[in-house]
């Protein structure tokens, strides 16, 4: 195997990833070097650089790396992981999640690591290449927003590092300040000889927090199309206070999108079942842009989600039932039974991944919405319930209410909400969208997951292992294992 220490994977002269023609707006997504980024147009073209390798990116031992993409196996994993869906086939793509096998010497170990490090090599290189450029007052606010959208960026992949590798903030007995219980913090262009060594929890979400707030601070509020802008920056950021337990600054951030981004609203009743083909949508933060063109093949989240692909993603009976009790739920028709087309396999599916509309194959094009404003309501919700505080905030009862008006018909408010009823809402609302697992984990809520069994959030397994690989680079001394591997 070669050795590549994704983590480091940032110096190189020249192309480390190549896209020609992604997107209309990306005429070129391939990393300039030093010499090339010598306007705003060129830091433009290096940071949709980095959007396009959270969709489609190449390059472990010669092997494609979308499959572990946002787009594939990491938006599906907490539900894999959770007590709600299973897998009807298996391809064994993605069904060892469901399994927890995710050790040292596992795909998703190794591939996970690799897409969001590399991705993150390539943030600190034109970060720190655009830091110099001279810039005219005439492209200054798009200079400062391209420089938000990596920080962003930088706080996201890292956002997305820690929950996988590391152990969830709020969860019992997690000691904040331990030696190496967190990640490696990948802010800069290391020299080719470093060696990554794990920070501590709090300094990997102190990084985050931070990244997030720089970025806010150089973002324009405009809606940016499969980009971050400020809103989804202060959404992503409520989001990291929430799983820090920080549900002060949760609610300050999720209420000020929720009272503020004009642009965004909840979809309606009527809308909500046919909004899953659309593109951009009115409650769609931030959302990962794929075409025919650019996607994560037969490792797609509506290849996994469909018979006619390798449907390894599909929901239990109990959860269909659970999703059907309240038949004046507009959510209820989201998870349904379907059918391949030889009629050899029936199962139930969530059907948040059809195809955009007119896409020559729908199963591989499904926009991966990394934050909806739902989420938001649902993130202020539970923060309020945990006696989170801010200046001009609501009630957890408002946005729990809020919500549900939106969903089912003829509701009636809700007088008080507790905990319990905040995290069925998430269940009902963001089910296949990458949470559950993750849900229950930083609620100290055990599980029973179908292959198994009982789950508690303080058990080694909830954490993927560090790859083996990664270990061999830097030494064993210095990149130390997750327990239990």
């Amino acid at each position: 195997m070669k050795k590549l220490n994704y983590i480091i994977l940032i110096i190189f002269a020249g192309i480390l990833f190549a896209c020609d023609g992604y997107l209309d707006q990306s005429p070129a997504t391939s990393l300039p070097s030093d010499e090339a980024i010598t306007t705003v147009a060129d830091l433009s073209n290096a940071v949709n650089g980095v959007y396009a390798m959270l969709v489609y990116t190449d390059d472990l031992d010669n092997e494609s790396l979308f499959q572990y993409t946002p787009c594939g196996d990491f938006t599906l994993y907490a539900d894999m992981k959770g007590d709600d869906a299973y897998y009807p086939v298996n391809s064994n793509h993605l069904t060892p999640l469901a399994r927890y096998d995710h050790d040292e010497t596992s795909d998703h170990a190794e591939g996970f690591y690799a897409v969001f490090y590399k991705a993150l090599g390539q943030v600190n290189d034109v970060l720190n290449t655009a830091s110099g450029l001279t810039v005219d007052d005439s492209d200054k606010d798009t200079y400062n927003d391209l420089m938000g959208q990596l920080h962003a960026l930088r706080g996201y992949l890292h956002f997305n590092v820690a929950i996988l590798y590391a152990q969830i903030p709020t969860v019992s007995g997690v000691n904040m300040t331990s030696a190496n219980s967190g990640i490696p913090i990948s802010d800069q262009v290391f020299p080719t000889d470093y060696k990554a060594s794990r920070s501590t929890l709090a300094e990997t979400y102190n990084f985050i927090v931070t990244e997030y707030r720089a970025a806010i601070d150089l973002l324009s509020e405009e809606t940016n199309d499969g980009k971050i802008n400020k809103w989804a920056a202060e959404a992503l950021l409520s989001r990291a206070y929430l799983y820090m337990g920080d549900y002060d600054n949760a609610l300050y951030y999720a209420n000020d999108v929720i009272a503020n981004a004009s642009d965004y609203r909840l979809y309606t009743i009527n809308e909500y079942p046919n909004v899953w083909s659309e593109t951009y949508s009115v409650e769609s933060l931030f959302e990962l842009t794929t075409t025919d063109t650019y996607n994560a093949q037969r490792y797609a989240i509506g290849y996994y989600t469909d018979p006619d692909g390798y449907g390894e993603c599909g929901a239990l009976e109990s959860f269909y039932n659970y999703m059907q009790s309240d038949a004046n739920d507009v959510r209820s028709e989201l998870v349904v039974s379907k059918t391949d087309a030889d009629n050899t396999i029936t199962a139930y599916y969530s059907d948040k991944y059809p195809g955009q509309s007119g896409a020559v194959a729908p199963l591989y094009v499904n926009n991966p919405k990394i934050i909806r404003l739902s989420e938001v309501y649902l993130i202020a919700a539970e923060a309020a319930v945990k006696g989170g505080t801010a200046t001009g905030a609501k009630t957890a009862t408002y946005y729990y209410n809020q919500l549900r008006t939106n969903r089912i018909s003829g509701y009636t408010d809700a007088t008080s909400v507790t905990l319990s009823d905040v995290l069925a809402e998430y269940r009902k609302e963001l089910n296949f969208e990458g949470h559950r697992f993750f849900d229950l984990v930083r609620n100290n809520i055990s599980f029973t997951n179908n292959y198994v069994g009982t789950v508690s959030p303080t058990d080694d397994k909830v954490i993927v292992a560090i790859p083996q690989r990664e270990i061999d680079i830097s030494g064993e001394d210095v990149l130390i294992q997750n327990p239990g591997y």
